[in-house]
């Protein structure tokens, strides 16, 4: 059998999950041998990227721990690896609800995500199977036929037969004319340079209200900060509040069979209307009765008065806004896909806002400190956000709104990731979206097939080139969900075996 070379570019939760999975099933089909696997990972340690790096406590995962499982078909492992260490992580399980239902922090979870790493690394090089964690940042990549050149920052290039880019949630661009400006931070992370930066005294914007933004003010307020904190958004919403003990909701009428008939009936793909025609009457059938969906978005409550409300639904149970999108947690991607292009596009000007701050919500715990930040006034929230600039003479940031202005000296973006190719923060993206050997996706990301996360450049398949997590977000709805991305990535790892066993008995 002819030796075949694997590159996995990014060592977070993706990158590692991948390389488990092809270990185990290499291992099984007997050609682990056969094959080496490259590892480029730029951070000094593996799973310790911009998310699950943070050693902040106040930033927590935003999804139960029964569905963060490292390893394909098993979404309960971390919480299997909670009890079973229990002693030892009990510190960092700050929303313990029993059971698999407890919320970590991120900090003990890029710890998990590394002992996985190390414990099979090591374990595949026992095996004998050939392999290299290269401590680099990957910044190009030349196609040669069917196999690749990646090129390295330290100089050094990486052959390659099949190329993967698992390269974690990118920080997005967007106010790069900022950049230049000393006080003005492009993300909340790493939170070290805003902790060694901004006076606890000052009073700091913060751009964005959704999750992005509460990690950034958790990182304020974890180190005692006293000025002023304000979001400043385009519709000043939170996100929801996570249900404490969601009931299983059994849907009727938002399902893959309705939308299915649709297809079957009108020849067609399902409009945006037709979606959330059956949308309101899921949610009428939860409720039992009539919605006023004129005052759902309770745009005559403040952004305190909102969290209250949502504080005190999470704690009964949960309404139909939150429990609906719940229960569609393992279908709203396939429905996504019957949805053609021009449909999702609507779907994100005309509903993205509130799908997100309903199907995204933050932890109870993070709730309530929110909301004691509202009640003392340190927190404030600002919407209708319409420019940010940078005053040179006073040296100040102004953010327009609303037929206002706030002048501002510290200034933190956490507007969340970028989601189109061009407002990537990447120099590899923008590489290799000026070479075209990445498609920019109209919806979000790149064009992928969606079965085997294989690229797809002007309608054809990339040869043996593949993308994982938040680079597929136009065309996979749920691509910042690790159980979701674990799935795609046992799709692809079967699928790369398969291939590799058709060559060798060509």
């Amino acid at each position: 059998m002819k030796s075949t070379n694997i590159t996995i570019i990014g060592g977070g939760a993706c990158g590692i999950s991948l390389f488990i999975e092809l270990f185990l099933q290499l291992r099984i089909a007997g050609i682990h041998q056969d094959v080496s696997i490259h590892i480029i990972e730029e951070n000094q340690q593996v799973g310790k990227g911009l998310a699950f790096g943070t050693r902040q406590p106040g930033h927590i995962l935003n999804t139960q721990a029964q569905l963060m499982g490292i390893h394909h078909a098993e979404p309960e492992h971390f919480s299997d690896w909670l009890k079973e260490h229990n002693k030892r992580v009990a510190p960092e399980v700050v929303d313990n609800q029993g059971q698999g239902e407890a919320f970590t922090t991120r900090r003990l979870y890029g710890d998990y995500l590394q002992e996985q790493f190390d414990y099979y690394f090591e374990l595949a090089q026992k095996e004998g199977m050939q392999l290299n964690l290269v401590k680099a940042s990957a910044v190009g990549v030349t196609q040669l036929n069917n196999s690749y050149k990646v090129q390295l920052s330290d100089g050094n290039e990486i052959s390659s037969d099949y190329l993967v880019l698992a390269l974690g949630t990118p920080v997005s661009n967007l106010y790069g004319e900022l950049l230049e400006h000393k006080n003005y931070f492009d993300s909340p992370w790493p939170s070290s340079k805003i902790l060694e930066n901004v006076p606890r005294e000052e009073p700091v914007a913060i751009l964005g209200s959704s999750l992005s933004a509460i990690d950034a003010l958790m990182t304020l307020a974890d180190n005692g900060h006293k000025g002023k904190i304000t979001f400043y958004s385009l519709d000043g919403l939170l996100p929801k509040v996570q249900v404490e003990k969601p009931e299983a909701y059994e849907r009727q009428y938002l399902t893959i069979s309705n939308l299915h008939k649709i297809q079957r009936t009108k020849l067609r793909s399902p409009m945006v209307s037709e979606v959330f025609r059956l949308f309101i009457k899921e949610a009428e059938h939860f409720t039992g009765e009539k919605i006023d969906w004129k005052n759902a978005a309770r745009l005559d409550k403040t952004p305190h008065e909102r969290l209250k409300e949502d504080i005190a639904i999470s704690q009964a149970g949960g309404d139909a806004l939150i429990n609906i999108p719940y229960a569609l947690r393992y279908d709203s991607s396939p429905m996504w896909n019957m949805l053609d292009e021009a449909a999702r596009l609507k779907f994100k000007k005309w509903l993205g806002n509130y799908w997100a701050v309903n199907r995204h919500c933050m932890p109870m715990v993070n709730a309530l400190r929110i909301e004691k930040l509202f009640n003392s006034g340190q927190l404030h929230v600002v919407s209708e956000l319409d420019d940010v600039a940078y005053d040179q003479e006073d040296k100040t940031f102004v953010l327009s709104y609303q037929d206002k202005s706030d002048k501002v000296e510290y200034l933190i973006n956490a507007t969340g990731p970028a989601s189109a190719v061009k407002d990537m923060k990447s120099e590899l993206v923008q590489h290799l979206a000026k070479t075209g050997l990445i498609e920019p996706e109209k919806t979000g990301g790149v064009k992928i097939n969606t079965e085997t996360m294989q690229l797809i450049q002007q309608g054809k398949s990339v040869p043996n080139f593949y993308a994982l997590g938040h680079l597929a977000n136009g065309l996979l709805l749920d691509v910042n969900a690790v159980w979701f991305n674990v799935k795609t990535i046992g799709n692809l790892s079967h699928h790369l075996i398969n291939n590799i066993l058709s060559e060798n008995t060509l």
